[in-house]
């Protein structure tokens, strides 16, 4: 491995899934133009809304029942979640020459959550609240503060705090913006809510972090979660953000955990939809594939939700449908991410990025995985692994062929930019 592959170990996992805490290199490259239109759908359309700014929308992969997974649907929505709220996503701003002033006068931040049976985590308000914890603990700018920390900062100094006085200035200023909401039924003096409110105005973001996930219980997080929510877009608000994103993951497990789910539809419905300041600012994106669709279709449409559905055209202004990997040069910059991250270090790195794969092996292997971005990643592991073991010195064509067999169906990357991978036996 070291050798003759200069890799310090095994660069792909088998069967990985995204894991919020200890990702995976992340390459947005290997989503090649429909990187873009993750931002432009989901981050610089509600920015171009004078008011109501709230999309409702889902990411796809529309392949068989069978085979929706790895197309790094969870990876995009979380890693992306993370960029934004490291700078408001000024960054990307930027990349679409937004001017300076503009960039900054429209800061806005994208949280992650996923449904979680260990948790306790089975129905919308327990996850969007989890969203909240995603983003307060997300690191600004170069980490020495955190996400609540910037906005706690930006409060208080928009409402001209007293030095030593910013916690209960920026209380003042939450509680006084949420009586200002006439369809907002929270009891501001609620015991648990008040002590939220509370670590939403002090500078202890680990304390904040540790109320919501253990010790706001269960049964206040189904009930009043949404509340919580709430709360902290209008404290969002207050220090000046724009729009808020949250993605919701693995939506089928809902339909699988949750109690009640008619129910549970209804109450998102009225939260999302019906409720200031979250009908306004918040936008909703929902993990889709057609086992989600399935389990959750009979109770979304009796609740008149937006359709999720990719396959409508009239959707598409909101939907995306991640292809995976649609060329070669796609291919390779999701590899050499990987194998970037595993060479030793102190070992001058090899004259190809690629290297021990060369480039034909790398366009095989992806047209015997029909740019399935994990059965990918996991196919060049397996190569990799075999070829050690069998003490081939040399990755070539000649190695790999016999060990995809009848997998392998040579295509050109023009094909695969004429069809978009979406006929159904493909």
């Amino acid at each position: 491995m070291l050798e003759d592959f200069q890799l310090r170990d095994q660069p792909f996992r088998i069967s990985a899934i995204y894991n919020p805490d200890k990702p995976d290199p992340y390459e947005p490259l290997m989503y090649g133009k429909q990187h873009t239109e993750f931002y432009e759908k989901f981050f610089i359309q509600p920015l171009k809304r004078k008011e109501n700014k709230q999309i409702i929308g889902s990411i796809w992969s529309t392949q068989s029942a069978a085979d929706w997974r790895g197309f790094g649907k969870s990876m995009l929505m979380a890693e992306e979640s993370k960029a934004v709220c490291r700078d408001f996503g000024l960054t990307i701003l930027r990349g679409f020459k937004v001017k300076e002033d503009n960039a900054r006068a429209n800061p806005f931040l994208a949280g992650y959550c996923t449904f979680d049976q260990a948790k306790e985590i089975k129905n919308f308000a327990a996850a969007l609240l989890d969203a909240v914890a995603f983003i307060v603990e997300q690191p600004y700018e170069d980490g020495t503060t955190t996400v609540h920390q910037e906005l706690r900062r930006r409060i208080a100094e928009r409402n001209n705090a007293e030095e030593n006085f910013e916690g209960e200035s920026v209380r003042t200023a939450l509680k006084n913006r949420l009586r200002t909401y006439k369809t907002l039924n929270v009891q501001l003096n609620h015991k648990t809510l008040d002590e939220f409110i509370e670590l939403l105005s002090g500078s202890d973001t680990d304390a904040l972090t540790q109320f919501i996930r253990n010790e706001i219980g269960p049964r206040i997080k189904a009930k009043q979660g949404f509340n919580f929510v709430h709360v902290f877009n209008a404290y969002a608000l207050c220090a000046g953000i724009v729009s808020v994103t949250y993605f919701i993951d693995q939506i089928e497990n809902f339909a699988n955990w949750a109690r009640n789910q008619d129910q549970e539809v209804k109450i998102l419905r009225e939260s999302m939809v019906q409720t200031a300041p979250t009908a306004e600012m918040a936008s909703f994106i929902f993990q889709m594939h057609v086992s989600a669709l399935q389990g959750i279709e009979d109770w979304w449409q009796s609740e008149h939700l937006p359709s999720l559905d990719f396959e409508q055209p009239i959707n598409r202004t909101r939907t995306i449908n991640l292809l995976g990997l649609r060329t070669t040069e796609e291919a390779k910059t999701l590899a050499i991410r990987y194998l970037k991250v595993y060479r030793p270090e102190g070992v001058k790195e090899p004259r190809d990025p690629l290297h021990p794969f060369p480039e034909e092996v790398i366009k095989m292997v992806r047209d015997a995985t029909r740019g399935n971005p994990r059965k990918f990643l996991e196919t060049l592991g397996q190569i990799l692994e075999h070829a050690v073991t069998s003490n081939e010195r040399v990755i070539d064509l000649s190695l790999v062929e016999p060990l995809l067999g009848d997998d392998y169906q040579d295509s050109t990357d023009e094909d695969a930019e004429a069809d978009d991978f979406e006929n159904e036996e493909r």
